[in-house]
């Protein structure tokens, strides 16, 4: 059974610039992806279709029963869809091992909350169907993603007071 998984959190920004200072800006993404330890490369950003490929290979320890299912290199690619129009950005994420088994799908969207700040809306499902380790798979990369976005909210907010 999925686990399902829902993030919401204050960001120091209006809505729209969300979009267009954090979502669409490749300096930010370098920025983050530095900051929470992992290495990232854009692999493509269609802007009129709002097409998004990137490949991240987290660098954090897995725990010894999950590394052996997905290997020590373990990397993902994000490939979504930004509907400018509805303000939503829809993706899933196909693994570097055991693809046709581990399968996560979401959507970020984004509310004005004040004139100076929005908040950000996080859904994910992730499921892993690996005989015996499906659960402790799915329950450590529910825990790191909540951890990573945590760490996510924090950089985006600084990166934004740098611009000021």
């Amino acid at each position: 059974m999925p686990k399902s998984l829902a993030i919401q959190q204050l960001l120091d920004c209006p809505e729209k610039d969300f979009w267009v200072r954090i979502f669409g800006s490749e300096d930010f993404n370098q920025y983050l992806y530095e900051g929470l330890g992992y290495e990232y490369e854009l692999q493509e950003w269609n802007r009129e279709t709002g097409y998004r490929r990137a490949k991240i290979w987290p660098t954090q320890q897995m725990p010894r029963a999950v590394a052996r299912v997905l290997g020590e290199r373990f990397s993902y690619i994000e490939e979504g869809t930004f509907d400018a129009e509805a303000g939503r950005y829809d993706f899933h994420v196909i693994t570097s091992a055991v693809t046709d088994r581990i399968r996560a799908k979401g959507a970020v969207t984004v509310e004005a909350v004040s004139a100076h700040q929005c908040e950000r809306r996080v859904t994910l499902e992730i499921a892993a169907d690996v005989l015996g380790l499906g659960r402790l798979i799915e329950a450590y990369f529910v825990a790191t993603t909540r951890e990573q976005y945590a760490k996510n909210a924090a950089l985006v907010n600084e990166y934004l007071a740098g611009l000021h």
